[in-house]
């Protein structure tokens, strides 16, 4: 199935085809539907599951929710009454009343006691507490419940604040806030979700060379880690390189900007992000071919690997020559460092949609009722041609078929290689699934 791949250093890291990204709400499948499960549990909740699980004590009811609200609420009475309105102790009541009411989905309730946690905390334990992490992570799940965006993107921000004013903006421990909050800022502009989306791109682009200064300064040039922050400096400039503009009229709100023209001065910085997007994708990706190369420690054939990556930036940027001598360097490269033939099949075998970027988390849960079935040729330069629909479901959607043909018509592809020379591939057949 041509739909996503999941990248193995990344928790949420992921990888997604360009046929889906560019079908938008779309994703394109080989044969039957793979879907993947949106409400999955994370792995740390996985690697506690399995563990043997406590005999449960006899006789013991299970309270309703509201039972459990209730009891929260006398409890933290109780603590009033006898500590005052900011006793210590009285804000992990409130994050677990904010918990339950959230579990039930009375989320703007949830937001109120989390926001209340925060302030006894702040209280007792002064402003810049990192105790308070817990409620403004919670907090922000429901408001993304809510569709606040902009609230849940304030208090993204301030979490990355608060840990800063802890540890120091280059500290290494700031390496998870910092993942955290670029990944958001990618998830909000593939999502629209916000007001001004190229700034998301802006944001994550900063937040991910911050992370490779960071890495560098303290583990060295070669560190294994650099690849994960090198990869999301790859996926930013390549959304920085294909936008196309706001959806509606961005609605700006504290900026940074000053006064003078808003609009010039915003497209101005735009421009110099997406002018160097290519070089700066570009060193990115040979950077990390270098760091597999100089450590030691690089799983085998990493670097060839990563070469194929820079191949497929070549091929997204239409740059023919250049990916069709590099994809030589990575064919050879991947027999040189001991790849086995499944693996450079794997690669090579077959026509693979560009781009695969492997930072974004996508929820999307296929319906069968609504799919397009297409026939169609991938060239040895990676081109679609002699696109023919096969089946549709309705069938008298117009529009999908449309669209399918234009998503094909426009994609590009790493082309399938024999003995390192590319070949054309005829005869593919693919099911775009819509949701």
């Amino acid at each position: 199935m041509t739909q996503t791949d999941f990248s193995s250093t990344l928790a949420i890291g992921l990888m997604f085809t360009a046929t889906a990204l560019l079908c938008g709400n779309t994703y394109a499948e080989d044969g039957a539907a793979i879907i993947t499960d949106p409400s999955a549990p994370p792995p740390a909740f996985i690697e506690a599951a399995s563990k043997p699980l406590k005999t449960a004590e006899p006789r013991r009811r299970q309270l309703r929710p509201s039972e459990v609200v209730d009891q929260y609420r006398e409890r933290i009475e109780e603590l009033e009454a006898e500590r005052g309105a900011y006793g210590a102790g009285i804000d992990e009541e409130l994050l677990g009343l904010a918990t339950a009411l959230q579990e039930v989905g009375a989320h703007e309730q949830a937001i109120s006691e989390f926001r209340r946690a925060m302030l006894i905390t702040r209280v007792n334990e002064g402003l810049y507490s990192l105790n308070q992490t817990p409620m403004i992570e919670r907090m922000i799940e429901s408001q993304i419940a809510l569709s606040q965006w902009e609230d849940a993107n304030d208090n993204q921000e301030y979490l990355y604040w608060l840990h800063a004013r802890n540890f120091g903006e280059k500290d290494p421990r700031m390496l998870p806030v910092i993942n955290d909050l670029s990944r958001w800022h990618l998830q909000a502009y593939v999502e629209e979700k916000g007001a001004t989306l190229f700034e998301h791109l802006i944001s994550a682009t900063n937040l991910y060379e911050l992370a490779v200064d960071i890495i560098t300064q303290n583990f060295g040039a070669n560190d294994l880690r650099l690849v994960e922050a090198l990869r999301g400096l790859k996926a930013t400039n390549y959304y920085l390189a294909t936008y196309d503009g706001e959806p509606q009229p961005a609605v700006v709100v504290n900026t940074s900007f000053g006064g003078g023209n808003m609009d010039a001065q915003r497209r101005s910085k735009l421009d110099h992000y997406r002018m160097n997007s290519f070089s700066t994708g570009k060193k990115a990706i040979a950077r990390i071919v270098d760091v597999y190369q100089q450590n030691p420690q690089s799983p085998p054939a990493a670097s060839a690997k990563a070469k194929v990556e820079l191949g497929d930036w070549y091929m997204m940027f239409n740059k023919w020559h250049s990916a069709r001598e590099t994809y030589g360097e990575a064919y050879q490269a991947l027999w040189d460092n001991g790849a086995t033939n499944r693996e450079i099949e794997d690669i090579f075998g077959r026509p693979a949609a560009l781009p695969a970027l492997p930072m974004l988390d996508e929820d999307k849960t296929a319906l069968e009722e609504s799919y397009v079935t297409v026939s169609y040729d991938v060239t040895a330069f990676g081109k679609a041609r002699n696109i023919e629909i096969l089946h549709a479901r309705p069938d008298d959607n117009v529009g999908i078929r449309s669209r399918v043909r234009n998503v094909l018509k426009r994609a590009k592809f790493r082309p399938r290689f024999v003995n390192g020379e590319p070949v054309e591939t005829t005869g593919i057949v693919q099911r775009f699934v819509f949701d």
